[in-house]
């Protein structure tokens, strides 16, 4: 469900939103069924798309077709129409649209070429930002943040040694998705260079990615994790 509207008055954990049309407050009531409602809100910061950001996108979109065999303009069209159902938008274009609307159009791209397992041209790969999101996805995919190849779960403040990893709640801690050569010369670099150098944005991974990666540790709804997955630091 997704609702416009003006940004009213606000406080540093309040928001107060003025709805264009006249709220379903049934539907509301029926989505919540008894429960708090989770909501997101995305803010319009007035600025446009730039050409970085449109790069990146037909770059994608050229990667999706090389793997899938479509033309580039199909697929683009094909791309446009999912992201508008899912977000209940206008049709848009990457000429003049917003630059938070090209960033969440961007990252529904990137989840879908995760998602389907496409692979990314290293030009491609280059030029995407190691963003908090793109570091989740690479995650949850072990693919390296930095070149793609796959991926370890490494740990940004090392566990250390002794400590039974079956006991560690891997969610208060800091992880980021390094190959083998990368996680190498993160050793090498130290961690803060390392991190400063490439510009990554290590993540706490919820308790639905630690499940995906079969990582065992101690959980507050203590539910097993099958399986297990080498954890480095």
């Amino acid at each position: 469900m997704t609702l416009f509207g003006k940004l009213g008055k606000y406080s540093k954990h309040k928001l107060e939103i003025e709805i264009d049309d006249e709220l379903d407050i049934y539907k509301i009531g029926k989505y919540a069924n008894g429960r708090q409602v989770s909501v997101s809100v995305e803010i319009e910061d007035g600025r446009r798309i730039s050409p970085d950001q449109r790069k990146k996108t037909y770059a994608l979109i050229h990667d999706v077709c090389d793997y899938l065999g479509y033309p580039d303009d199909a697929m683009e069209a094909w791309f446009k129409y999912q992201f508008i159902q899912r977000k209940g938008i206008e049709w848009f274009s990457l000429s003049n649209c917003s630059m938070s609307l090209a960033t969440s159009y961007l990252t529904f791209i990137l989840d879908f070429c995760f998602e389907q397992d496409i692979p990314f041209r290293t030009k491609t790969w280059d030029m995407i930002p190691t963003d908090y999101h793109l570091t989740l996805q690479c995650l949850k995919h072990r693919k390296c943040v930095i070149c793609g190849k796959r991926a370890q779960f490494a740990h940004v403040n090392a566990v250390g040694m002794g400590v039974n990893r079956n006991k560690v709640d891997h969610r208060q801690r800091y992880v980021m998705p390094l190959c083998v050569n990368h996680h190498t010369e993160q050793h090498n670099k130290g961690i803060d260079s390392f991190i400063n150098y490439y510009h990554i944005k290590p993540v706490k991974p919820d308790l639905e990615t630690l499940r995906i990666l079969k990582i065992r540790g101690d959980y507050e709804d203590k539910e097993e994790l099958d399986g297990t997955t080498k954890d480095v630091q």
